[in-house]
């Protein structure tokens, strides 16, 4: 018989068993609902019930938990910063709302919510506040009361208003920002979603291991005794109920065949209790759900430095998939400010810059309109090379000027604005120039 966590027997129809599915399985046919097993997810199979599973598995799963963390330290880094508008007048409406909000910090927050919801609504005041930086505020889209989104005619995914908590919210008083939003929908779901199953299933299989453990250490030893009847075996083995801490002596009888009674201490059987092999299944099922490689979950197995450069790849080109949903979403936001502060029809400075046949750079600037500009979000670097390679490849972009200040200093590490600042606080590191005799 083998027993569940809580010490019952476990049936192969257990509801109450999760399994790698989180718990979710189809009832039937194709046309038939999905129901949801475990007690905080029961009904049917739907956007707010997985935006909540994933919102309880990020506090109380410490291997989802983990996981969300690796992707977010990736894609942000210690933290991302800003360059420089061409026009000083963006330049300055990027600085003040950066500053007002402490855009930071807000982003961070942002791709957390984003992983476990999926979706986002990001609100300015409802009041006019006149050409001031305006401070954002998030919207609970699971449990707020979001309750309508319109979009444009014939292009589901473009939403121009949002109904929330009974109030509608005009185009360029919210930015909407939606993952997996398909098949027309213009709402989303959690990126998070299908590690779910896996870091439960995960979390059940370490605590079915712990309660192995631990009803074996409840059996100290065995004794192998002659009885006549089961009265006579309970008074032999009640001498074995409390054993001194030292100095105990067994007795031990011998029938007239010569068969001796034996007492073994038990020694668990712990080859037949290592189950690393499938716990590491486990986590490789969770690490593919968040594209990720299993050493980044602390599962080294027999990966080498060069085969985790290579399963590295194509997880940094997914983080730097999610460095782009964050750049849409902080640059929508700037955008919208704008356009809030000077109007739609306001024309902004941009410079752009092409190369020569000769190999110069010739530059022209023009003016546009909010919405066609890119705000200069630096984020962290997520680099191939090791530091002999990178100090080349910057300074070969460097000698041909394929790329900023700020671009470079970013891939070596630096924040270029911060550095900047401090450059001018220095003292002038050239000596006076020395007196002259009269």
């Amino acid at each position: 018989m083998i027993l569940d966590s809580k010490g019952e027997p476990i049936n192969m129809t257990d509801m109450r068993d999760p399994g790698l599915s989180g718990g979710w399985r189809s009832s039937g046919g194709v046309a038939d609902p999905v129901t949801s097993i475990p007690s905080f997810a029961r009904g049917t199979f739907d956007r707010g019930t997985t935006q909540r599973a994933a919102r309880l598995a990020y506090h109380l799963n410490p291997l989802f938990y983990g996981a969300v963390q690796v992707v977010h330290s990736f894609v942000l880094g210690a933290g991302i910063n800003y360059g420089e508008f061409a026009d000083k007048r963006a330049q300055a409406g990027l600085e003040e709302l950066w500053a007002t909000n402490d855009l930071d910090e807000l982003t961070d927050r942002w791709l957390i919510e984003h992983l476990l919801d999926g979706e986002s609504l990001t609100l300015w005041p409802r009041a006019n506040i006149g050409d001031i930086p305006a401070r954002l505020g998030f919207w609970d889209v699971v449990d707020g009361g979001l309750d309508t989104l319109e979009t444009e005619p014939g292009v589901p995914h473009h939403v121009t208003r949002a109904k929330a908590n009974g109030h509608w919210y005009e185009a360029g008083q919210f930015v909407w920002r939606a993952t997996d939003a398909l098949y027309n929908d213009p709402r989303g779901w959690p990126a998070t979603a299908r590690a779910i199953g896996p870091a439960l299933a995960y979390v059940n299989f370490i605590d079915a291991r712990r309660k192995i453990h631990e009803l074996a250490g409840r059996i100290n030893a065995v004794y192998y005794a002659f009885a006549k009847d089961e009265a006579e075996l309970n008074r032999k083995a009640a001498r074995f109920r409390n054993v001194p801490r030292s100095g105990a002596v067994l007795t031990l009888a011998q029938n007239a065949e010569g068969k001796k009674e034996s007492f073994e201490f038990h020694t668990p059987d712990l080859k037949a209790q290592d189950a690393s092999v499938d716990g590491k299944l486990i986590k490789q099922l969770l690490a593919v759900a968040l594209g990720l490689p299993e050493h980044y979950l602390a599962e080294g197995g027999g990966v080498t430095r060069t085969t985790a450069d290579s399963m590295g790849a194509p997880t940094r080109r997914g983080f730097q998939k999610r460095q782009r949903q964050v750049f849409r979403w902080l640059n929508a936001v700037m955008v919208n400010e704008l356009i809030r502060r000077n109007g739609p029809d306001q024309l902004y400075k941009v410079v752009s810059a092409r190369v020569l046949p000769g190999g110069d750079i010739s530059r022209s600037s023009r003016k546009v309109k909010a919405y066609l500009l890119e705000t200069p979000v630096i984020f962290p670097t997520l680099n191939d090379e090791d530091l002999e390679g990178l100090i080349k490849k910057v300074e070969v972009a460097a000698r041909l000027r394929l790329a900023s200040r700020a671009t470079l200093s970013g891939e070596l590490g630096y924040d270029y604005i911060t550095e900047v600042e401090r450059q001018q606080q220095e003292p002038d590191p050239t000596p006076a120039p020395a007196p002259t005799g009269g």
